[in-house]
């Protein structure tokens, strides 16, 4: 018995790295739930907000975007950036090679897949968290799982779908998130595995996260745990913040009367709405009343279910955000098979949903 101990060192680790994740877990899903029935009572006007046309000047879109977003995710952006530097700090790398490094089977990949949408977290949000993994030992293909699966199957997200737009909408909705996800990060570690370099880790003055010897004090840790996440948040933050600007750009050029126009039925309609899912930043839970108040507009059902399921998992700002973690290699391939999945989504609900459910 006395082989199975666990030190006090190990303890606080664990404590820490679960009060972390747990606060994140209250705070995100007390939010989700919050805005969730704020949003479904107020769908109509959200909905008529969403698709009124507005002469704004294009440079105030995009501070109207920048502010909306601090808004909405500074709070989220932060305990994920502590989450961050909590794995790089306390949670030994054998461990997360263990459970999500590469070439162990599909394991890693549910539980990449199925583990990051328990956190409730946005496409922006779910980036330092990606890096914390990757950068700790996680495989590339897992670690990407983890980060389109969150964002695409937040619950809140669902539940809301399911209420706008019905069960038809959800069920592929469900079904194509896991699945691309765990497709998309599989394959684009086959095609870039030899074609990049293995992740470099961030070092501190007095890291004791690999060596138990190292004698350091729990405030010292505690110390080294913030420092890693200042480390993320230099690295991550800047591109972030200019993808949301981009993103802003993005929505004055495309006004609703444009997404109505050319998002009708068809095969090209439904690569445009893949497209712009991929690019097009909004805030979380604002897809299904979006994609709602579109569909009353002639938007047809194929291109709306391939914008719900590139939408959620990407953005401009997560794109360039994730490009300082890995090379840009990575979220070009991320990006192009996500919006093939969307694509192949749309069309299945198009083709396949009516005449399979009638």
């Amino acid at each position: 018995m006395s082989g199975m101990k666990i030190d006090k060192r190990t303890l606080f680790a664990i404590g820490i790295v679960l009060s972390i994740f747990a606060i994140i877990l209250v705070y995100e899903w007390g939010g989700a739930w919050k805005e969730y029935k704020s949003t479904l009572e107020q769908s109509g006007a959200i909905t008529s907000q969403l698709l009124e046309e507005k002469d704004i000047p294009i440079y105030m879109l995009i501070v109207v975007t920048i502010i909306d977003y601090v808004k909405h995710s500074w709070l989220c952006l932060l305990l994920a950036f502590i989450a961050a530097g909590a794995l790089q700090e306390f949670v030994p790398k054998d461990k997360v090679i263990k459970l999500m490094g590469s070439g162990r089977g599909i394991l890693p990949y549910l539980i990449g897949g199925v583990g990051g949408p328990l956190l409730s977290m946005c496409s922006c949000s779910i980036i330092p968290l990606f890096g914390g993994l990757y950068k700790r030992g996680a495989g590339l293909g897992p670690s990407l799982t983890f980060l389109l699966a969150a964002p695409a199957f937040n619950p809140a997200a669902v539940l809301l779908t399911l209420s706008l737009l019905g069960w038809k909408f959800t069920v592929v909705r469900i079904i194509f998130a896991i699945a691309s996800g765990i497709i998309v990060g599989f394959i684009t570690e086959k095609v870039l595995k030899d074609k990049i370099k293995a992740p470099e880790t961030i070092e501190m003055e007095t890291c004791s996260c690999e060596a138990e010897e190292n004698n350091v004090s729990y405030t010292g840790r505690v110390i080294n745990m913030f420092r890693y996440s200042w480390e993320f948040v230099k690295l991550v933050l800047p591109l972030i913040l200019l993808g949301v600007i981009l993103a802003g750009a993005v929505k004055a050029f495309l006004p609703p009367a444009f997404l109505v126009k050319y998002l009708g039925v068809g095969l090209v309609p439904i690569m445009l709405a893949s497209a712009i899912g991929v690019f097009m930043y909004a805030p979380s839970l604002v897809e299904a009343p979006l994609i709602r108040g579109l569909l009353e507009s002639g938007m047809g059902t194929g291109p709306a279910m391939a914008h719900l399921i590139t939408g959620p998992a990407l953005s401009m700002p997560s794109i360039l955000g994730v490009c300082k973690i890995v090379s840009p290699k990575v979220p070009v391939v991320y990006a192009t098979l996500m919006w093939i999945c969307g694509v192949i989504a749309g069309l299945v609900f198009w083709f396949i949903m009516p005449a399979f459910l009638g």
